[in-house]
């Protein structure tokens, strides 16, 4: 069977862009996406020449930091100081409920503006493209559409449609309070096991054709902790993918540690 392992938020900060290297080089991870509007992606760009078994793309972040664009261009997605406004005053909207309001709060010009913009940063940092586009914490009309056009334009998957295309299971999908809620709830994230989320769908994952592992492995540094709720349990998806027993299930069960790149490859192939 073949297995997408994914961590997101590459070059969120420093400690997590370290940690998500380390689930690389020494754990079962091979795909990861870059915030590219933090400082970190500076950092983050210039490491991932010593990662060729790695897959990196683009993680479209509208919800932290600030935008590549000038906050002037994005009025709708900037609060007074051209901070993006975090996800957790978003889904607290009320307009957030309707389609109307979500029109209303993401607009189509500004939102393909700064994907557009994010996108383009990649390639200025990195002198390549992205090998896939990904969406991040919340999605919504005007979100999907920009990277659904970007994707047909580039041709680069957007990893939503390609994992639909090959019909993966996903394995271990655990959802925090910091996802679903974007509440920050310590004790939660503290006693997350996602080792034993994964292995709860072991036999599911064996009887897969194609299966995937998403998280958000990395370190924990105080300025992850004022960028996100989703914060500690990092460290936890990190012992994930660099556990002995995922190595050895990968291992003594013949599983293809795979990429999008892998799965580009077998769609022009048919």
């Amino acid at each position: 069977m073949k297995l997408l392992v994914q961590g997101d938020d590459y070059g969120f900060t420093k400690a997590v862009t370290l940690g998500i290297l380390e689930g690389i080089e020494n754990g079962i991870l091979r795909n990861t996406g870059m915030f590219t509007n933090m400082p970190a992606a500076i950092l983050a760009a210039k490491l991932m020449k010593n990662y060729p078994q790695a897959c990196f793309g683009i993680d479209f972040n509208l919800v932290s930091g600030k935008p590549v664009s000038d906050p002037k261009d994005v009025p709708h997605l900037v609060d007074e100081n051209g901070e993006f406004i975090r996800s957790g005053v978003r889904v607290r909207d009320p307009r957030w409920t309707t389609v109307e309001g979500r029109l209303e709060m993401f607009p189509q010009e500004e939102v393909t503006r700064e994907i557009r913009a994010q996108y383009n940063r990649f390639i200025e940092l990195t002198g390549q493209k992205p090998g896939y586009l990904h969406g991040h914490s919340i999605s919504y009309e005007t979100y999907i559409n920009a990277i659904n056009e970007l994707s047909e334009e580039t041709g680069i998957p957007y990893s939503h449609n390609i994992m639909q295309k090959f019909n993966m299971t996903r394995i271990g999908m655990h959802r925090s309070n910091a996802t679903t809620k974007k509440v920050f709830d310590p004790a939660e994230q503290l006693n997350k096991d996602t080792l034993a989320d994964v292995l709860a769908d072991k036999e599911l994952l064996l009887s897969s054709e194609y299966a995937m592992i998403g998280g958000h492995p990395g370190y924990i540094d105080a300025e992850l902790l004022g960028l996100t709720t989703l914060s500690l349990e990092r460290c936890k998806d990190l012992a994930m993918v660099t556990s002995e027993e995922m190595k050895k299930i990968v291992e003594e069960n013949n599983i293809q540690l795979i990429t999008y790149y892998d799965l580009v490859k077998e769609l022009e192939s048919k």
